[in-house]
């Protein structure tokens, strides 16, 4: 066996020991490009264009989303494929379509139900675990802050083990000799302590 180097592809992804780069993701573009210029999308009307963005092209950039973090400038990169092709049924013009917010909404609420590249590959990777583990803890403080801790009557809440203690849980501030020296049960709320 003759001895090879990275990167390869496999099942037309690179196999990487390092981090993606913009030249890396070149193949995703291509692929992209090459569609949105093979169909005769001149011809169909925007309807066609946006059942063709939804299932095919969307689709391509999910494989890739779900499988790698993307450098931000391919997200955009994408992004402007897609847009350029439902607008004006070309993947490389270079005339922007006015677009309001409203369209990139669920379909539920009065949208397209178009999604962003960026957001649907930090939603993606937040479900896997391999070599980019690191970067999705990191990506954890996206959400932290968002979260909200109502305590009330602590009926709902877990003396010891659930974070409303300032964000933290008394277990994991203190350890669990603290549960064992205070003598009140590993099930007890925070209703039992008011």
């Amino acid at each position: 066996i003759s001895e090879g180097s990275l990167p390869v592809r496999y099942l037309g992804l690179p196999l990487l020991a390092s981090r993606l780069s913009h030249m890396d993701c070149k193949v995703l573009i291509d692929k992209l490009m090459s569609r949105t210029s093979s169909w005769m999308s001149n011809i169909l009307s925007f309807g066609g264009r946006l059942q063709l963005l939804a299932s095919v092209l969307f689709s391509i950039q999910v494989f890739w989303c779900t499988s790698f973090i993307l450098p931000v400038s391919i997200t955009k990169e994408c992004d402007r494929i897609l847009r350029n092709f439902l607008w004006h049924g070309i993947g490389n013009t270079k005339k922007c379509g006015n677009v309001a917010s409203k369209v990139c909404r669920p379909k539920d609420e009065g949208g397209l139900g178009i999604k962003d590249c960026r957001a649907w590959n930090k939603a993606a990777i937040m479900k896997f675990g391999s070599w980019s583990w690191r970067n999705i803890l990191k990506s954890r403080s996206v959400l932290e802050h968002k979260i909200l801790y109502e305590v009330a009557d602590g009926n709902s809440f877990s003396l010891w083990f659930d974070p409303w203690f300032f964000g933290e849980s008394i277990a994991g501030l203190y350890g669990y000799s603290v549960i064992q020296d205070s003598g009140i049960p590993t099930n007890a709320k925070v209703s039992s302590v008011i």
